[in-house]
């Protein structure tokens, strides 16, 4: 549902890579869903859910549609009993995200969240070996990145987009990596922003974890472009990923340790694919999904706090 950007192609190679089909391509917009459908080989198009939910073959659903959209197709795909995986954050608000997460519970499908992030085989490295010990105890997570905005990867050049929302773009995913990296939930932010055609396009924030571990982030659309970084700090030792929060999920992990650098091996995994796997899994009830509806709850409410700390001067409480 939906098929605006290049990454809903590569999900669709990840559905074909699993040994499933793509079935149905739905849009607002017929001659949009018939183009996506002749270029990826996809046997049908609509603009009508109602062929889709009368199909017996179609069991999950995948919504990359814009954030706008997304309220529309969980909601019907939900009544429809069909498992959902969708594009995150999940709504523009935590009290619209919240609000999804109930319907689907209470209809008993599965809401996953892609955010591909997680599916980084080297933030996944990042999570095990600071669970294991690796680096003593996580006093900080810091993140770092910055650049011009760039919109995602659209099929039709016409498409427009608004120069891009530092909160909802970059802010809510940043989050939901330390919640990822350190098992713990944010409790308070303190922020500071720089404001371009009257919206914030620099921010610096720092939160504080229910672990006593600190978050420090800093996300620009107003710098020259920065090579981004993720850095584990613990009591005994660092893990420092470099080049991670591009679209292609790449990059390099270094360990630091008593005052010595060492490259980590990690073996690349296709971020599509493994958030497919784990999605598949959780609604054959045989895994978790890697980011579930309440995830991307938490990411928001996290969100909105970094922005009321950014307004107030103060801060702010996350509840």
């Amino acid at each position: 549902m939906g098929t605006g950007t290049i990454a809903t192609e590569h999900m669709v190679a990840g559905i074909r890579a699993m040994g499933h089909s793509p079935l149905w391509v739905v849009s607002k917009d017929q001659g949009d869903a018939l183009h996506f459908s002749n270029d990826m080989g996809i046997p049908q198009a609509t603009t009508d859910l109602e062929r889709v939910w009368s199909d017996p073959a179609v069991k999950f659903v995948y919504i990359s549609a814009s954030l706008k959209r997304r309220q529309h197709y969980v909601l019907a795909a939900a009544d429809a009993g069909k498992h959902i995986l969708c594009d995150g954050p999940l709504s523009e608000d935590s009290k619209t995200a919240r609000l999804l997460v109930r319907h689907c519970s209470a209809r008993g499908v599965v809401l996953a969240v892609n955010q591909p992030l997680r599916a980084s085989a080297l933030h996944q490295t990042i999570r095990r070996l600071a669970l294991e010990g690796e680096i003593g105890s996580i006093q900080s997570i810091s993140i770092l990145r910055g650049g011009p905005f760039q919109p995602p990867p659209n099929r039709r050049g016409e498409m427009p987009h608004n120069g891009g929302n530092v909160y909802l773009d970059v802010c809510a995913e940043d989050i939901d990596l330390a919640r990822f990296l350190t098992g713990a939930e944010p409790v308070e932010a303190i922020a500071f922003a720089k404001e371009s055609n009257g919206s914030p396009n620099h921010l610096a924030y720092t939160i504080r974890m229910g672990d006593g571990s600190l978050l420090q982030a800093h996300e620009s659309f107003g710098t020259a472009d920065i090579e981004s970084m993720v850095m584990a700090a613990g009591t005994d030792g660092v893990l420092i990923a470099s080049g991670t929060l591009s679209p292609r999920g790449s990059g390099i992990l270094v360990r630091r340790l008593a005052g010595r650098n060492e490259l980590v091996p990690v073996r690349e995994r296709d971020l599509h694919t493994a958030t497919l796997e784990e999605f598949v899994g959780a609604a054959r009830r045989e895994a978790s999904p890697l980011a579930t509806g309440m995830d991307s709850v938490a990411a928001l409410v996290a969100t909105e706090a970094v922005a009321s700390a950014v307004r107030t001067g103060r801060a702010t409480a996350i509840r």
